[in-house]
């Protein structure tokens, strides 16, 4: 159900990508959000960001919970490279934003902080638990094992990590614990895929540092 897209921007070193963004957590807009898109930049011709979309991570850079200037500071990091993987997050059930987005005047911005903080304040608040964590992949592999999936023995369920390895990758790292669920990796989407397919991306993952996508499940209380 929930519209999370992980956007691939291939573009020249140096050139930005293609938008701006509003929100941090130091300013009255706390959602890190697009405020607008360019119309000759990547991000229109590449066509899935549009204004109003939440933005999660760029290249691996958590935005939760970010100040204004660190996502500035991501955004001008970001330049330095052939590509940037941008994940967002569609509010496709709140219909507010107006279809022609690239066209609208920023007169309107107090109506798009506002669309923006009643979603904050929802009930889902489902983002509240993704964040990045970089794991530094051996030829042992990532270091743990997976449950769960599309069409499991339960049923459709998300992909959890089932088991943390001793010494492995995951363990090391120290932020990975079972039971988180695993929304992406290396800028790949696992959501909706069936175990052996999530599996299959996550072993194709090259050696070296890899950023997962992930999200905290508390336990109920």
């Amino acid at each position: 159900k929930e519209d999370i897209y992980f956007v691939v921007l291939n573009k020249e070193e140096g050139s930005g990508l293609g938008f701006s963004v509003a929100g941090g957590i130091d300013l009255e807009q706390k959602s890190i959000i697009v405020h607008r898109v360019f119309s000759k930049g990547v991000a229109s011709q590449e066509g899935k960001i549009h204004r109003g979309d939440l933005i999660l991570s760029i290249n691996g850079t958590c935005l939760a919970g970010s100040v204004h200037g660190d996502v500035l500071n991501a955004l001008h990091q970001a330049r330095l490279h052939k590509y940037a993987i941008v994940v967002i997050k569609k509010e496709k059930d709140r219909g507010r934003m107006p279809p022609r987005s690239n066209e609208i005047p920023t007169s309107d911005r107090p109506a798009l902080v506002a669309a923006a903080t009643e979603s904050e304040a929802g009930p889902s608040g489902d983002l509240n638990g993704a964040i990045c964590v970089e794991l530094l992949k051996t030829s042992a592999g990532l270091g743990f094992s997976l449950d769960g999936g599309k069409a499991s023995i339960s049923g459709d369920r998300p992909l959890l990590i089932k088991r943390i390895f001793k010494g492995g990758a995951a363990e090391q790292a120290g932020k990975l614990e079972a039971g988180d669920e695993i929304l992406a990796i290396g800028g790949k989407s696992l959501l909706g895929l069936m175990h052996y397919d999530a599996w299959n991306i996550i072993k194709s993952v090259p050696e070296g540092p890899v950023h997962l996508l992930i999200r905290k499940h508390r336990p109920p209380e």
